[in-house]
Protein backbone atom coordinates (compact mmCIF):
# COMPACT_ATOMS: atom_id res chain seq x y z
CA UNK A 1 0.00 0.00 0.00
CA UNK A 2 2.41 2.11 1.12
CA UNK A 3 4.64 1.20 -2.25
CA UNK A 4 1.32 2.02 -4.77
CA UNK A 5 0.27 5.20 -2.68
CA UNK A 6 4.27 6.91 -3.31
CA UNK A 7 4.17 5.77 -6.99
CA UNK A 8 0.36 7.42 -7.22
CA UNK A 9 1.31 10.65 -5.58
CA UNK A 10 4.61 10.85 -7.81
CA UNK A 11 2.73 10.44 -11.16
CA UNK A 12 0.33 12.44 -10.52
CA UNK A 13 2.65 15.36 -9.33
CA UNK A 14 4.62 14.62 -12.61
CA UNK A 15 1.26 15.40 -14.51
CA UNK A 16 0.82 17.91 -12.91
CA UNK A 17 4.54 19.78 -13.40
CA UNK A 18 4.35 18.28 -17.67
CA UNK A 19 0.41 21.01 -17.15
CA UNK A 20 2.77 23.61 -15.29
CA UNK A 21 5.47 23.54 -18.22
CA UNK A 22 1.95 24.71 -20.69
CA UNK A 23 0.76 27.38 -18.83
CA UNK A 24 -1.58 25.65 -16.25
CA UNK A 25 -0.51 26.59 -12.67
CA UNK A 26 -3.00 24.43 -10.56
CA UNK A 27 -2.33 22.13 -7.67
CA UNK A 28 -3.34 18.88 -7.21
CA UNK A 29 -5.39 17.02 -4.44
CA UNK A 30 -5.77 13.43 -3.21
CA UNK A 31 -8.61 12.26 -2.41
CA UNK A 32 -9.26 8.93 -0.71
CA UNK A 33 -11.54 6.50 0.56
CA UNK A 34 -12.14 6.45 4.31
CA UNK A 35 -9.79 3.90 5.44
CA UNK A 36 -7.50 2.91 8.80
CA UNK A 37 -4.41 4.14 6.51
CA UNK A 38 -5.06 7.63 6.67
CA UNK A 39 -2.64 8.29 9.37
CA UNK A 40 0.51 6.95 7.57
CA UNK A 41 -0.10 8.12 4.39
CA UNK A 42 -0.95 11.67 5.60
CA UNK A 43 2.40 11.31 7.30
CA UNK A 44 3.83 9.57 4.00
CA UNK A 45 2.50 12.69 1.73
CA UNK A 46 4.15 15.34 4.57
CA UNK A 47 7.58 13.56 3.92
CA UNK A 48 7.11 13.48 0.06
CA UNK A 49 6.95 17.13 0.40
CA UNK A 50 10.33 17.31 2.76
CA UNK A 51 12.06 14.23 2.11
CA UNK A 52 10.58 13.35 -1.27
CA UNK A 53 9.97 10.03 -2.92
CA UNK A 54 12.84 7.65 -4.90
CA UNK A 55 11.70 9.80 -7.75
CA UNK A 56 11.95 12.90 -6.43
CA UNK A 57 10.24 15.99 -4.52
CA UNK A 58 6.30 16.34 -4.40
CA UNK A 59 6.20 19.93 -5.12
CA UNK A 60 2.79 20.53 -7.04
CA UNK A 61 -0.14 18.48 -3.79
CA UNK A 62 -1.65 21.14 -2.11
CA UNK A 63 -2.76 19.55 0.66
CA UNK A 64 -2.42 16.28 2.83
CA UNK A 65 -4.58 13.57 0.97
CA UNK A 66 -8.03 14.12 2.33
CA UNK A 67 -10.35 10.70 3.03
CA UNK A 68 -14.55 10.88 2.91
CA UNK A 69 -16.59 7.97 2.74
CA UNK A 70 -17.06 6.71 -0.80
CA UNK A 71 -21.20 5.69 0.54
CA UNK A 72 -20.91 9.70 0.44
CA UNK A 73 -18.86 10.87 -2.34
CA UNK A 74 -20.19 10.27 -6.42
CA UNK A 75 -16.61 11.08 -7.14
CA UNK A 76 -14.69 8.19 -4.71
CA UNK A 77 -17.77 5.91 -6.15
CA UNK A 78 -16.29 6.89 -9.82
CA UNK A 79 -12.42 6.04 -8.92
CA UNK A 80 -13.85 3.08 -6.86
CA UNK A 81 -15.61 1.85 -10.79
CA UNK A 82 -12.08 2.66 -12.72
CA UNK A 83 -10.01 0.73 -9.57
CA UNK A 84 -12.53 -2.24 -10.38
CA UNK A 85 -11.98 -1.96 -14.28
CA UNK A 86 -8.35 -2.20 -13.91
CA UNK A 87 -8.51 -4.96 -10.99
CA UNK A 88 -10.67 -6.86 -13.56
CA UNK A 89 -7.86 -6.26 -16.39
CA UNK A 90 -5.10 -7.47 -14.30
CA UNK A 91 -6.55 -9.93 -11.53
CA UNK A 92 -9.16 -11.80 -13.83
CA UNK A 93 -7.98 -11.35 -17.78
CA UNK A 94 -11.29 -9.36 -18.08
CA UNK A 95 -11.17 -6.53 -20.61
CA UNK A 96 -14.16 -4.85 -21.19
CA UNK A 97 -14.22 -2.26 -18.50
CA UNK A 98 -10.58 -0.79 -18.88
CA UNK A 99 -10.83 -1.28 -22.73
CA UNK A 100 -13.86 1.35 -22.12
CA UNK A 101 -11.48 3.74 -20.12
CA UNK A 102 -8.28 3.19 -21.10
CA UNK A 103 -7.34 6.39 -23.21
CA UNK A 104 -8.45 8.34 -20.36
CA UNK A 105 -5.12 7.63 -18.41
CA UNK A 106 -2.61 10.45 -18.81
CA UNK A 107 -0.56 9.84 -21.77
CA UNK A 108 2.50 11.65 -23.26
CA UNK A 109 3.88 10.76 -26.62
CA UNK A 110 1.93 7.49 -26.84
CA UNK A 111 3.44 6.50 -23.41
CA UNK A 112 0.96 5.25 -20.89
CA UNK A 113 2.04 7.03 -17.55
CA UNK A 114 -1.53 7.26 -15.58
CA UNK A 115 -1.37 3.76 -15.38
CA UNK A 116 1.58 1.12 -14.69
CA UNK A 117 1.55 -2.76 -14.36
CA UNK A 118 4.05 -3.84 -11.81
CA UNK A 119 4.51 -7.32 -13.27
CA UNK A 120 7.79 -7.50 -14.10
CA UNK A 121 9.61 -10.03 -16.30
CA UNK A 122 6.53 -10.45 -19.08
CA UNK A 123 7.86 -8.67 -22.34
CA UNK A 124 4.76 -10.16 -23.98
CA UNK A 125 2.02 -8.35 -21.88
CA UNK A 126 -0.17 -6.52 -24.04
CA UNK A 127 -2.19 -4.33 -21.52
CA UNK A 128 -1.71 -0.90 -22.65
CA UNK A 129 0.27 0.28 -19.79
CA UNK A 130 3.41 -2.37 -20.92
CA UNK A 131 2.47 -1.96 -24.39
CA UNK A 132 2.53 1.85 -24.92
CA UNK A 133 6.25 1.66 -22.89
CA UNK A 134 7.22 -1.08 -25.65
CA UNK A 135 5.97 0.94 -28.61
CA UNK A 136 5.67 4.33 -27.43
CA UNK A 137 1.98 4.02 -28.91
CA UNK A 138 -0.81 4.10 -26.92
CA UNK A 139 -3.67 1.62 -28.43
Amino acid sequence: MEVAFEDLCSRFDRYLQRLRAGGDTQRGLVILDKSAHETTLQQMAVGFRTLGTRWGVIRLLADTPLFVDSRASRVIQLADHVAYAVFRRYQAGDTQYLDRIGHKFDAEDGVVHGLAHKELGNPHCTCIACLSRRTGNVR
